[in-house]
């Protein structure tokens, strides 16, 4: 095998340099460490002419002296000063030449007089004679020559300071010429001794050497003890590049030799396997990695890139949390790249990601996140600190692969949905076409939990919902579009999110309505429930932001069009009316249908927040966009909109009436008259206008407004109402006939009561009218026809007894009285016993006043036969008075039975006496009439006592007094005398 390149200039160089110049008596330690020649001083630079003049005085000096001692010194100063001459030919030469003849000679003749007696020899440092003329020699090319003479050093000179160089140019000789077990010996000797400088180089050409011999075990601890002694200080993995970049350019390539020579060696072992067999025997090293790095970087160099990629895989399976896994990883990726390896390219990446993204426990033991179960609970936990010590590249990569896998799967999935329903047994399942979905969406949302402030994370979170949709997580996608849209607000992709995440929104909204569970929830891994008033109000929410952060979208006023109607349905009136305004006053003017449906929806919401005036102009805005733009599905007809706009100002109308404002509500109720007759609400105005007149005493308005109405609205459900209406105000008017007229038709109604109750106020009204006859009939009628209540009926049979005793019609009142008796006796209540009473009494006046009036005359018997009729007859009605009981009328009818006994009594004196009587028979039967007389006078005068005595008991009334006076007359001496009255004044002192 060739000699390394690299190393074959080092040894060159090494050569080169080791011929500097020194005094004899102050000998380096190996030929690059011999300083320049320093004649005479080794600080101050000599020019060529002053080289030549001190070597012109050398010579001369040479012809003059005798002692050898100086002869020898004076020569060896002429042989350095030849050779730092050639030197310097040689360093400025533009061709290549021979320049150092002169030095060798000079140099050679002082190696033969040592070497003819060196016992007699002068030379202080024989061994810097051979070691000068072999660097010489080196310089001018002549390698056999100055070999032999490193031969004769180490043999001559054992103990020389020049030794181990001596050794190492032999053995780097015996190298080139293929002695490699002689060159591994004189490797060794030189890489034992600690003080020599080519101890490294040594120890590296010895491993060489033993590679060459085919001894790989040895060489493989020769270049393991030449790294081991480089990174002496190096602890950690991560120290070793800082300790390379520290390092001088011939430690560097000595280690990078070392490096690649081992990786030949491993590479005729076991491979990668060799280098965990050697950690495994001597221990692990800080600068493992780069074994398996250079042996990777061999393996692809000959084209072996499975071997390559399975070098690095070794590195991460034995060193799975290792600082540089990731990176080492990320090369075997690049070596399928390069290779052309694509099947394995995408596993290896996924690998990657697994193993080293943000929910493996690599990430999270680097981040200092606590370990989860799941990768659900990572998602849970924040993370914003990136792990420690994963190299710039590796997040890199990560970021790269997260995006390319996520795209794949998506892509995948898009592949696999095209083909669905295509037959055939490779033929994808829907199930096939969500998991593909879901793969990507979860590399997606990897990709923005690691890198959130990524540029590219908007697009990434928007995918995910795209994903997430498309494999039917609804509830996932509306989440992951909200935030690209309203959270992230992203510039580009934000306003698209925006309005998906209002369509997915409502497809929730159509899935509660329908009853239908929505997917599996990724917390509980159970069926969500419908909340249909959530989702409505999440679309709502997401329509509002999207009109918000997205006004220059198209779809902005749109989907805010759509907003403040839904709102209104879910009771939010104020929002939904400062939404439908900003449709309104949006810029630019929305189309016909956006601001028709803005107006409308206004409209509602200020009408049901009982802002009635702003309803009213939001539906005459309306009104008037209905011609062009309401033919919308669920749209209400023009006559709705007219019905809508009368309700608002029936409404105002209503609230002016709470405030009090009559006149103001007056006026709005006749506007819904005037300006909307046709609609419903318009005949409901009237009545009320002329209610509301009623109610505030403008009984004229009222009554022409009522009257308008039962006009208009004969057959309208409020019609049965004018009337009443109008008796009131009639009868605030005074107008008790016409109160009266009406009444009297209501009194045909079919409702009883309402009948019972109309005419009965009808005679009243008439009678207040002084209409006699109506106020009559009405009264008669009302007796006939209703029994009850009996009170009602007991005060117009009264009223109808008044009414015909005003006429002169005594049979008719009569009636009605005995009507009055008869209701007393049937029903007794103290009301009916004393009109009974008082009935009975004025019943008593005809048969009383009839026996006062019959005159006895002859013949007596035939009259005395009628006046005791009477008598009997008086009587009797003069009882039914009594039987009432009632006191007033007691006293009354006690004093008509003791004047009827008066009567009679005075009537039998007075009467005519029989023709022809004389004086004695005429005085006879005028005893004999006293004695007839005389106890009906007895009768009258107990009757009048016992009803005077009442007095005593605290009745008083004219009753008694005139049964008193009564007594009086008939009994003068004990009931008529005069009481004397005496007056007494007394003055206050």
């Amino acid at each position: 095998m060739m000699l390394p390149k690299r190393l074959t200039v080092a040894v060159t160089l090494g050569l080169l340099a080791a011929c500097g110049h020194q005094p004899l008596d102050d000998v380096g330690t190996t030929l690059a460490d011999l300083p320049e020649a320093n004649l005479p001083a080794a600080d101050l630079t000599v020019s060529a002419e002053d080289l030549a003049q001190i070597e012109a005085q050398y010579r001369s000096a040479l012809l003059v002296a005798k002692d050898p001692q100086v002869r020898h010194h004076i020569q060896v100063r002429l042989a350095d000063l030849e050779m730092a001459r050639s030197e310097q030919a040689q360093q400025d030469a533009r061709t290549l030449t021979q320049f150092f003849a002169k030095p060798i000679e000079h140099y050679q003749n002082l190696v033969d007089d040592y070497a003819a007696n060196p016992q007699t020899s002068v030379a202080s440092a024989p061994d810097a004679l051979y070691y000068k003329l072999a660097k010489a020699q080196a310089l001018e090319g002549r390698t056999e020559d100055a070999g032999a003479v490193l031969d004769q050093l180490a043999v001559r000179f054992p103990d020389s300071p020049y030794l181990h160089e001596a050794q190492f140019r032999r053995a780097e000789r015996a190298f080139a010429a293929g002695d490699y077990a002689e060159a591994e010996a004189l490797y060794r000797e030189v890489a034992v001794s600690p003080t020599t400088a080519f101890a490294d180089n040594a120890l590296y050409m010895q491993g060489w050497s033993a590679y060459k011999l085919g001894n790989y075990e040895t060489a493989m601890g020769n270049f393991t003890q030449l790294l081991d002694q480089s990174f002496a200080a190096v602890q950690l993995p991560g120290q070793v590049a800082t300790a390379l970049a520290r390092m001088d350019a011939n430690e560097q390539n000595l280690v990078d030799d070392t490096l690649r020579v081992l990786s030949f060696t491993y590479a005729n072992l076991d491979g990668a396997q060799s280098i965990v067999e050697h950690q495994q025997a001597i221990g692990t090293r800080p600068y493992q990695y780069l074994l398996y790095r250079q042996l990777g970087k061999l393996y692809e160099t000959q084209e072996r890139y499975l071997d390559s990629a399975d070098t690095y895989a070794r590195f991460v399976n034995n060193n799975p949390d290792a600082d540089l896994a990731p990176d080492f990883t990320i090369m075997e990726i690049d070596v399928y790249q390069r290779g052309g390896f694509p099947s394995l390219i995408l596993p290896a990446k996924r690998s990657f990601v697994d193993r080293y993204g943000v929910y493996s426990p690599y990430w999270q033991a680097r981040a200092g996140i606590p370990q989860t179960t799941s990768a659900l609970e990572a998602k849970q936990v924040v993370r914003s600190k990136k792990p420690r010590n994963m190299s710039s590249e590796a997040l890199a990569k990560l970021k790269l692969y997260l995006n390319e896998l996520a795209r794949h799967h998506h892509a995948e999935a898009q592949r696999l949905q095209a083909s669905l329903g295509a037959g055939g047994e490779l033929a994808p399942s829907r199930a096939d076409v969500n998991r593909a979905y879901a793969e990507a969406a979860d590399l997606y949302q990897q990709y923005i939990v690691t890198f959130p402030a990524d540029p590219a994370a908007g697009e990434m979170n928007f995918l995910m919902a795209e994903a997430y949709s498309e494999s039917g997580r609804t509830l996932s996608a509306l989440t992951a579009y909200e935030t690209v849209a309203f959270n992230r607000r992203d510039p580009a992709y934000g306003s698209e999110a925006g309005y998906s995440s209002i369509l997915l929104a409502q497809q929730l909204v159509e899935k509660s309505a329908a009853g239908e569970s929505l997917e599996l929830s990724g917390a509980n891994q159970e069926p969500v429930q419908s909340q249909l008033w959530q989702w409505q109000m999440r679309k709502i929410e997401n329509a509002l932001k999207f009109a918000e952060y997205y006004p220059n979208d198209e779809r902005a006023v749109q989907v805010l069009a759509a907003a403040a109607p839904e709102l209104m349905y879910q009771g939010d009136l104020a929002r939904a009316s400062v939404v439908a305004r900003q449709v309104i006053t949006w810029q630019p003017v929305p189309e016909g249908p956006l601001l028709y449906s803005a107006w409308l929806t206004l409209g509602h919401a200020e009408f049901d927040q009982q802002l009635y005036a702003e309803a009213e102009g939001a539906y005459w805005r309306a009104l008037e966009l209905h011609r062009d733009w309401g033919d919308q599905p669920g749209s209400p007809s023009a006559n709705e909109l007219r019905e809508r706009i009368a309700a608002s100002i029936y409404q105002q109308a209503q609230q002016s009436l709470a405030s009090g404002d009559t006149a103001t509500a007056i006026a709005q109720l006749l506007r819904i008259d005037s300006d909307l007759p046709n609609t419903e609400i318009a005949s409901t105005a009237l009545f009320d206008a002329g209610h509301a007149a009623q109610t505030a005493g403008n009984w004229a308005q009222a009554e022409a407004l009522l009257t308008r109405f039962a006009a208009n609205y004969p057959n309208h459900e409020l019609a049965a109402r004018i009337p009443a209406k109008l008796i009131v105000i009639y009868e605030a008017m005074g107008a008790w006939e016409l109160a009266a007229g009406l009444l009297s038709q209501q009194s045909g109604s079919e409702d009883t009561e309402l009948a019972r109750q109309s005419l009965l106020t009808a005679a009243e009204y008439y009678d207040k009218a002084d209409n006699w006859e109506e106020a009559r009939n009405h009264y008669r009628d009302y007796a006939h026809t209703y029994q009850e209540p009996f009170s009602d009926r007991l005060e117009v049979e009264l009223r109808l007894s008044e009414l015909y005793a005003e006429a002169g019609d005594e049979s008719s009142r009569d009636f009605w009285l005995r009507r009055l008796v008869q209701s007393g006796r049937q029903t007794p209540t103290e009301r009916s016993r004393y009109l009974g009473a008082k009935a009975a009494a004025t019943l008593a006046e005809a048969p009383y006043s009839n026996f006062r009036n019959i005159a006895l005359t002859l013949p007596i018997k035939t009259s005395l036969n009628r006046k005791r009729a009477a008598l009997d007859s008086a009587l009797a009605a003069q009882r039914q008075v009594l039987d009432f009981k009632v006191a007033e009328f007691t006293t009354q009818a006690n004093f008509f039975i003791g004047e009827i006994y008066t009567l009679l009594a005075r009537d039998l004196m007075a009467s005519e006496r029989p023709d022809g009587l004389n004086a004695l028979e005429l005085e006879q039967y005028d005893i004999l009439l006293e004695e007839q007389a005389y106890p009906f006078e007895e009768k009258a005068i107990e009757l009048h006592e016992a009803n005077a005595r009442r007095s005593f008991d605290g009745l008083f009334d004219d009753w008694v007094a005139a049964s008193i006076d009564s007594l009086a007359k008939m009994l003068p001496a004990r009931y008529g005398k005069q009481e004397v009255t005496v007056e007494a004044q007394r003055e206050l002192h």
